[in-house]
Order: structure tokens, then sequence, then C-alpha cells
């Protein structure tokens, strides 16, 4: 389960508080703690904690080397296919 700690609450926009107030109308942005993902990035110091929990210590190096790129490279793709899979269900939903 991913949590929303944000402002956000999962949305990833939240209030523009001081342009909703020159403006007299809700002005919104996008939320700054989760960068509008709606949820809060897990850090990959607790994915490194999470693998070694299987396969014993990782050193440092052999992290930021060897699995460190490939997490990122995980996270990216799953963006993607979650943008794609939004999109999807947006042409179908119109």
């Amino acid at each position: 389960m991913v949590s929303n700690s944000c402002r956000c609450n999962g949305k990833g926009t939240v209030v523009d508080k001081e342009k909703s107030e020159q403006q007299g109308i809700p002005v919104y942005k996008t939320c700054g703690k989760c960068s509008g993902r709606g949820y809060s990035r897990l850090p990959s110091s607790e994915a490194c904690a999470a693998l070694e929990a299987f396969v014993g210590e990782i050193p440092e190096t052999t992290w930021r080397r060897n699995f460190k790129p490939m997490y990122e490279a995980l996270i990216s793709k799953c963006h993607a296919e979650e943008g794609f899979a939004d999109a999807q269900l947006h042409a179908v939903t119109r």
C-alpha cells in the first residue's frame, strides 16, 4: 500500500493560497511534496534495506553501481505504464 502523506491527499494538486487570495477564486498548483504524483516516492535507501532482507548485506558501492540504476529504471517504467493505462482508460470512458 502506498501512503499519501502530503497535503494533496493523493490528488497531486493543492490550493495555492497566495494566488487564491489575490484572484478571489481557488487556484491550484502541483503538490510540492509529491511533485504531482499523488504519493511520496519510496527512497532508494528503503528499497535497498528491503532487498537486503532477502539477499544479505549489500555494500553501498554495489548498490549505487548495480542495483540503484535498475531500481530507478523500474520506477520510470512503472510511471510510464501508469500514464499509458490512464490514457487508455480516459479514451474508453469518454
